[in-house]
């Protein structure tokens, strides 16, 4: 029979590269058909291997689809496999160090002891699985095999191994933050708001980081596991939160879409006589006079308290309520009691709108308190299409967060909103208690916190910390679409290797190889668990004639 790729290159012509992805699908399942039907031996080879075989009479009416997905089973399991084998090189030749293979997981991001998708793995290499995880419970050794059995049921190990994840260098990304961290601990003008008595408390040096990527790869700096309540940053979640439970249309009845042009806290409304948009405090209250105004007002917090709280799940951190905090705006809040008065006065609130209880719940909402930490995973689930990064549980709608995202970036930094946009290009949302959340849409969130604010109501090491990550790294200002720290390629670069297979292509199956790179892989490499890039590319193919012959030789070799 002639050879696959020769076939191949008669269908496709010279030039492989002009192949588009689904022409190259249609045409890899139509080889593996063809090699079914015109070879009897490995149409039997094939059909032996199948929970219900067919007769040999009928093997030219089987499913392709069923064939072509059994060799691209047959061919990622070994794949797996090899991969492995290469991660053991230059280890112990009988066993592998779990403590020091945690140790190589915690270096990705991760944190295997607390990760609901690592439990499983946990649990398979401690002596007592059924008490609380501790790393004096886990076996210091474990045997090759029985080590690769239990990593070849985890997607998450695998993708860390492989360099699935978002951010392809993740010790270069967290050096990168350390110093860009450390550099922002000198910006120390700025003054800790006072018109709320318990934020003014919060001590002036302190100084927090965190990131967390769409893959849940967490990296802290500082005091990030202090407790920070939200104030504004709360604005653009339970903005998302009314887009799916009221819908857009009427939510933007009441509240429009473009910066005011004024402070956050100002008595004013646009020309349309509603409120500018919903992440200033005549948007927010607006929104809270339309969320479940028939519920009693613990069914109202409750509801939407538990939206935040599913946006971290996973993380090993509750949030929180801070009382006092609550109490403190009760007292103060004035100005936003006049705001409440004005927009009724103005039409903007139904007339049986209950103003006491509308603002009771804002002021309810701003007072809830979180670790830095876990407002960075918040972040994160927003650059996840409102995915939560551990559970992949869809909290808030992709449409809404699409929206949220879209005025974060015009409107999240206050009457500096345009500066931001300008200088940093990224969407974000800052509060007076110091906390700005940054959203990095497919890759990533971050949260800085300090409590010394600029003239406009925002954290002076926060924002000076985004312009640095930006100077370093091309993702701001619309570019992007060519950022360092991820595996996607600009067009110019992408055309030049798309002649190139990615066999583990990121946020698809793992055995899903019909797809064409978008981008070249790097493994990660660490001197604990040594990936060696020979041993994985000997065995993938490395263009659309070797991934045929691949699936050629899985067809050869395929058996249950």
């Amino acid at each position: 029979m002639q050879p696959y790729e020769e076939r191949y290159l008669m269908v496709a012509g010279d030039d492989v590269t002009s192949v588009q992805p689904e022409e190259l699908r249609k045409l890899s399942r139509n080889l593996v058909e063809q090699a079914a039907k015109e070879t009897l031996q490995e149409a039997k080879a094939i059909n032996d291997s199948l929970v219900d075989p067919l007769e040999p009479d009928v093997l030219e009416q089987w499913n392709p689809d069923q064939v072509y997905q059994r060799a691209l089973t047959w061919v990622g399991e070994e794949l797996q496999e090899q991969l492995l084998e290469g991660f053991f090189q230059g280890a112990t030749p009988d066993y592998v160090d779990i403590h020091q293979f945690i140790e190589y997981l915690r270096s990705r991001g991760l944190s295997p002891l607390i990760d609901p998708r690592l439990k499983d793995f946990i649990s398979a290499v401690s002596t007592k699985p059924d008490t609380r995880y501790s790393y004096s419970n886990i076996r210091q050794h474990i045997p090759h095999h029985e080590f690769k059995s239990i990593v070849l049921k985890n997607p998450t190990i695998l993708s860390a191994i492989k360099g699935e994840f978002v951010v392809e260098d993740f010790p270069d990304l967290v050096q990168a933050v350390d110093e860009i961290f450390e550099d922002s601990r000198s910006a120390s003008s700025g003054r800790v708001t006072t018109y709320i008595p318990s934020l003014a408390q919060y001590p002036a040096d302190r100084w927090a980081a965190s990131i967390c990527t769409t893959d849940g790869q967490v990296h802290v700096c500082g005091d990030a596991d202090d407790l920070v309540t939200l104030q504004s940053v709360t604005k653009p979640i339970f903005y998302g939160i009314c887009l799916d439970e009221i819908g857009e249309e009427r939510v933007h009845e009441k509240v429009g879409k473009e910066p005011s042009g004024h402070g956050f806290n100002k008595i004013t409304l646009a020309r349309d006589n509603k409120a500018h948009n919903p992440l200033i405090n005549t948007g927010s209250i607006t929104l809270a006079s339309l969320y479940q105004p028939d519920q009693p007002m613990s069914a109202r917090y409750k509801s939407v308290m538990s939206k935040y709280q599913a946006m971290v799940e996973g993380s090993g951190q509750m949030l929180h309520f801070n009382n006092t905090v609550y109490l403190s705006e009760l007292d103060n809040g004035h100005r936003n009691y006049a705001i409440g008065y004005y927009l009724k006065s103005k039409g903007c609130l139904k007339e049986k709108v209950n103003l006491k209880e509308t603002l009771e719940l804002y002021f309810q909402l701003c007072s809830i308190e979180t670790s830095v930490r876990n407002a960075s995973i918040m972040a994160a689930a927003l650059a996840n299409g409102g995915r939560n990064v551990y559970t992949g549980k869809q909290i808030i709608s992709e449409r809404s967060v699409q929206n949220m995202l879209s005025i974060m970036f015009s409107c999240g930094m206050y009457d500096y909103s345009g500066e931001w946009a300008f200088e940093v290009g990224i969407p974000a949302k800052s509060g007076v208690s110091g906390l700005i959340i940054v959203v990095i849409p497919d890759v990533m969130g971050l949260a800085l916190w300090s409590p010394p604010l600029d003239s406009y109501g925002n954290s002076v090491r926060g924002v000076h910390f985004a312009r640095e990550m930006v100077k370093r790294y091309s993702h701001g200002r619309n570019q992007n679409v060519l950022h360092p720290f991820s595996n996607r390629k600009s067009a110019e670069v992408e055309s030049r290797i798309l002649n190139t297979f990615q066999p583990f292509p990121a946020r698809q199956s793992i055995m899903d190889f019909s797809v064409p790179a978008t981008g070249s892989r790097r493994l990660h490499t660490s001197a604990a668990c040594p990936v060696q890039q020979a041993n994985y590319t000997s065995i993938v193919p490395c263009n659309r004639v070797g991934f045929l012959r691949g699936i050629a030789q899985g067809l050869r070799m395929f058996r249950r």
